[in-house]
């Protein structure tokens, strides 16, 4: 339907997801991250799709948040921070990557262009990353007050190094995706009109494997490197929730909304 903010094709045992909100850049809001937990769900069950490629509508990969759905989570939090736990209200952040995580078959990011925030968490959390030479990175949490979400924590120290994630995540710099391949964030970069070609060679390729050994291969492999990444979803939700109840937090989203520089007390 036209109006799904995720889309998936089929063909040849390859499912292509795509985030579909072209006009906001593909920003996630409840209910596109929603749909991507369902889809994401649909496709680990699915006994016909053997790979799934991710990728973005129009010119981004995805900008994130929705900037006015998390100025309502934030101020949700405010008015009733008793009520939450762990999961809540960051449980919409966490539908994502625990559907990334559990799934099963084989995960390609197909990077079209710029990626911010939670689309770096989502990136990471895929097993194979494809970029086109258009591609930007930029972890926008500390730059809204925030430290990090949807696992990213977790992961992106894994898929590049503990210090490449500590500037990366604590400067919230913008980077390219030469610096993407250099630091292990992608494993291979191409001209914006070859990403589709280079990720669906790959994921024909995984396709052709026999399917429980090339699932099993995944499991085994992440059992062995992931055993606590359930947890850690949750220390970042209580985490980001009590950040967000934060003064610079609150300064963060406003300065954005003004387009100001913000100004932070540490508070």
């Amino acid at each position: 339907m036209a109006n799904e903010r995720i889309t998936v094709d089929k063909a040849n045992h390859v499912a292509t997801l795509t985030l579909n909100r072209p006009e906001k850049h593909n920003a996630f809001d409840g209910v596109a991250l929603q749909e991507f937990g369902q889809r994401m769900d649909e496709l680990s069950k699915d006994e016909d799709t053997r790979v799934i490629i991710i990728t973005g509508a129009g010119k981004s990969f995805c900008a994130g948040s929705d900037t006015a759905y998390i100025s309502q989570i934030q101020a949700d939090i405010g008015k009733t921070a008793e009520r939450f736990n762990f999961n809540k209200p960051f449980g919409p952040y966490q539908v994502l990557p625990s559907s990334l995580h559990n799934c099963p078959k084989p995960t390609i990011a197909a990077i079209n262009g710029f990626a911010s925030g939670i689309a770096v968490a989502l990136i990471s959390l895929c097993d194979y990353r494809i970029a086109s030479e258009k591609a930007s990175f930029t972890p926008q949490f500390v730059n809204f007050g925030l430290a990090a979400e949807m696992g990213i924590s977790y992961t992106l120290p894994r898929v590049t190094s503990l210090s490449v994630a500590l500037e990366f995540l604590s400067t919230g710099e913008k980077r390219d995706a030469q610096w993407a391949k250099e630091c292990g964030l992608v494993k291979e970069v191409t001209p914006p009109e070859g990403l589709m070609e280079a990720a669906m060679e790959l994921a024909n390729k995984l396709a052709s494997m026999p399917p429980v050994s090339v699932e099993n291969i995944k499991r085994l492999v992440y059992q062995a490197i992931n055993p606590g990444f359930e947890a850690q979803l949750q220390f970042e939700a209580r985490v980001g929730t009590a950040l967000a109840q934060t003064e610079d937090c609150r300064e963060a989203i406003i300065a954005m909304m003004e387009k100001r520089a913000p100004v932070f007390k540490g508070k």
